[in-house]
């Protein structure tokens, strides 16, 4: 069996079964699915590849911070020896690919991940690249607590220095005053400064 003869099986059996009378409605109805499977291959396929050139490593998911100029989402990620990771972007978020990693990204916050990124050229300096996370595989909370310092100053990066918006989405979060906090409530907190900062 082609390839081509398998998809229209493949987009006969979604169609489903064919009613006396309505031939021709059933068969454009195939001929539309067969088309969307094979769009839908090459997709996979570039999603596949992509996702092979892609390079892991493992890190816990802090945040993520909406880019407006480029409605990228940018992922805070503390790597295993506790540092920041340098910003690693989505797709723009006015794509499809990129609001679902934006969304699964946000779903992920307090967690440890497996991220795969890769290095994009970007379209306007072809010299330059930028990170890019291709996919996140969710490797569980994390059990590891993060120490107030660290904490206080992830909270004070993401208000950009501002010391009053910083100490506002601390508190709104409802983190303690003193000693370590999980990654769960560090993300909470990151995500008041953001939401705060956007009011």
């Amino acid at each position: 069996m082609s390839s081509h003869q398998a998809l229209v099986v493949a987009a006969a059996q979604a169609a489903g079964p064919c009613v006396a009378g309505e031939e021709s409605a059933w068969q454009a109805r195939v001929r539309a699915l067969a088309v969307d499977l094979f769009v839908l291959g090459d997709v996979v396929a570039r999603d596949i590849q992509r996702l092979g050139a892609a390079t892991r490593f493992p890190a816990t998911l802090l945040g993520v911070v909406m880019e407006e100029s480029s409605t990228r989402g940018v992922l805070l990620l503390r790597n295993v020896s506790g540092e920041v990771e340098p910003a690693i972007r989505t797709d723009r978020g006015d794509t499809e690919a990129g609001a679902a990693m934006i969304a699964r990204a946000q779903s992920l916050v307090g967690r440890r991940v497996l991220v795969y990124k890769e290095m994009e050229a970007l379209a306007s300096n072809p010299m330059h690249k930028v990170r890019v996370v291709v996919h996140l595989m969710d490797l569980g909370p994390e059990t590891e607590s993060i120490g107030e310092d660290e904490a206080k100053g992830h909270v004070l990066q993401a208000a950009a220095g501002d010391r009053d918006l910083a100490l506002r989405g601390w508190q709104q979060a409802s983190l303690p005053d003193r000693g370590p906090v999980t990654a769960a409530q560090l993300g909470g907190a990151l995500a008041c400064v953001q939401q705060m900062g956007r009011g």
